[in-house]
This record gives structure tokens, C-alpha cells and sequence, in this order.
């Protein structure tokens, strides 16, 4: 069997994912210090083969339980850095799980960034680990091509939208260097979830991600779309390596009758490809429960993944 090597970091180390392949929040090392201010306890592990060549990368995020039992989480990951294939993925994994014995009241759950179709799954059921929950579905938009390209990836129906937006008073408002730029839109996400009674990621999330990276402009970008000198929709993104997520979007009802979200995400994708960033992950699709807004993601031509699930 290979020889599979773990390296748990110190915090004053911890190191940006340096990939050509989309990097989920999840596994951005500032979100595991930001999830800190939460309560959790995280580190990231570095994972080489027997030639000792690193070959993934895990943040985990980890919970005591009556001072007996640990529950580590690594979700959406391993990243793995180079072409492993899946032999080499199998031992790493089989490997990771021995590191958390259940017999010492050391749990593991790995929810891995594998679409449920990839042959890569069996690796996971070749490593002894077994599934216990079904994934959930998300949306990635590739803005490594250039404008052009990825507005007339555009569906139909979504570049009408746009077009509508941009022919109509809307003024956009790129910001996130300054909290100000983008309280707004966590205001309007609190009062969002109050009146619609859900829970999602704590809104102090963004504060303290912001202040883990320390420079604004490198975690946030926002974008506010205004009418009539009023403010009626707005996106905030957080930036993560090579890619950013979608993390907060609202539209009030005037924005609705105006496409008014549409121009915000358009113009939030041309500026995070100003700033380097070459995926973006538009978060969950619920096409049971939120239907129209799934539609609404899908209709940028983003790519739909369901991931595998969670195993143990």
C-alpha cells in the first residue's frame, strides 16, 4: 500500500490553494479562522504521496462534544492539487479516515467536492466510508473566457433581462473596500430571513472573514443597483483564492419588474474577472423550494453539480 503522509499546520502557516480547478469557500483557510468567532475549532491538513509530492489539501472544521466525543467535518474537500487518479485518491482517503478513529470517540464526516456522476464516488466507497446523507446542488460560472464569450453563454431568456436592466435608469455601485459599501446588504438579509423564517450562515460570517483577511478589497466585492436615487437590490461576493462565491443577493420588488438582480450579477461577474477571479459559485439550487431562483442562476449558463453526499 502507498505511504500516505499528514502534516497538520500551524495556524501562522496556513497557505492559499494554489489550483487550476474551482476552490469552494469551504476550503478557503480565512473561512475556517472567520468560523472561529463561531465557535468551531479548525485546521488545515497537508496531504503527500509516498514520493512526497503534496497532493491535497483539507481545511476541517472540528467540534467536542461532552469533553468525550470529536466530530471533524472536511466539506467540499479534499482539493486535490495535481492529476491524482483515483487509486492514489483511494489510499489518501482510506488513509484520512484511519487518522480519526471511531474507537477513540474520533468521528469523521467528509462531504467531498465530487459531482455524484464522477467515477471518483467509488473511491470513496473503495476507502471504507460510507454514505449517510445525499448532496446538495450548486452552480459554477467559468469567467475564464472573455466578456464576449460568457455573455453569449448567456440563455436567452436571462440576456433579454439584461439587456432590459441596461436600457432602463438603474445605476450600479461596485464597492466592498469599505463596510458601509456592503452593511446594506446584510441589513437587508437579516430583515430577509426574519420575515421568511429561515436560518442560513451566520450574517457576522462577513465581518469576520473581512477581518481575517485583513484587506477588504481581497475578501468582498459588492454591488448595489439603485433607481431613482433608491436602493433596490445588491449582491456581496467573497473572494477565496481563485474563485468567489455568491454569498448574499436581494431584490425588492421594484427590482423585479426591472431585471434589476440580473444587471447586478452581470456586473458582478465582469468586475470579479477584473480582479482575477476565475470561477465563480453561484451557491445552492433548491428547484423544490426556490424554483425561481434556481432558474435564475442556471440562466447565466453557469454548470449545475450535485454533489456525492456526506460520508463517515
Amino acid at each position: 500500500m502507498p505511504h500516505i503522509k499528514f502534516s497538520i499546520l500551524n495556524p501562522a502557516m496556513w497557505r492559499d490553494i494554489s489550483s487550476d480547478t474551482p476552490i469552494p469557500l469551504q476550503q478557503y483557510w480565512a473561512y475556517g479562522k472567520a468560523l472561529e468567532a463561531f465557535g468551531s475549532h479548525s485546521f488545515q491538513i497537508e496531504i503527500y504521496n509516498e514520493n512526497n509530492q503534496k497532493i491535497a489539501l483539507a481545511l476541517a472544521l472540528q467540534r467536542r462534544f461532552l469533553g468525550l466525543l470529536s466530530l471533524t467535518t472536511i466539506f467540499r474537500g479534499p482539493v486535490w492539487l495535481s492529476d491524482v487518479d483515483s487509486e492514489e485518491k483511494m489510499q489518501a482517503l482510506k488513509a484520512l479516515r484511519k487518522k480519526f478513529p471511531k474507537i477513540k470517540w474520533n468521528f469523521l464526516a467528509l462531504l467531498p467536492e465530487i459531482d455524484i456522476t464522477n467515477p471518483d464516488v467509488s473511491s470513496l466507497n473503495a476507502a471504507g466510508y460510507k454514505k449517510v446523507m445525499t448532496g446538495f446542488s450548486t452552480a459554477w460560472v467559468d469567467l475564464r473566457p472573455d466578456e464576449k464569450t460568457i455573455r453569449m453563454s448567456l440563455k436567452g431568456k436571462w440576456r433579454n433581462q439584461l439587456k432590459k436592466a441596461e436600457n432602463s435608469d438603474i445605476q450600479i455601485a461596485v464597492g466592498g473596500r469599505k463596510p458601509h459599501q456592503y452593511s446594506w446588504l446584510l441589513e437587508q438579509e437579516s430583515e430577509q430571513r426574519s420575515s421568511r423564517g429561515y436560518q442560513a450562515t451566520p450574517l457576522g460570517l462577513v465581518p469576520a472573514y473581512v477581518d481575517t483577511v485583513k484587506n477588504s478589497a481581497d475578501a468582498v466585492v459588492s454591488v448595489i443597483a439603485s433607481s431613482k436615487k433608491t436602493k433596490i437590490a445588491g449582491a456581496l461576493f467573497l473572494l477565496h483564492g481563485n474563485s468567489a462565491t455568491y454569498h448574499i443577493g436581494w431584490a425588492g420588488n421594484d427590482a423585479r419588474d426591472l431585471n434589476a438582480q440580473n444587471l447586478v450579477l452581470w456586473h458582478g461577474i465582469l468586475t470579479l474577472r477584473e480582479r482575477g477571479i476565475r470561477f465563480l459559485d453561484l451557491g445552492g439550487l433548491n428547484t423544490a423550494d426556490l424554483a425561481g431562483i434556481a432558474r435564475f442562476k442556471l440562466g447565466t449558463g453557469a454548470s449545475p453539480v450535485t454533489l456525492a453526499g456526506a460520508y463517515i
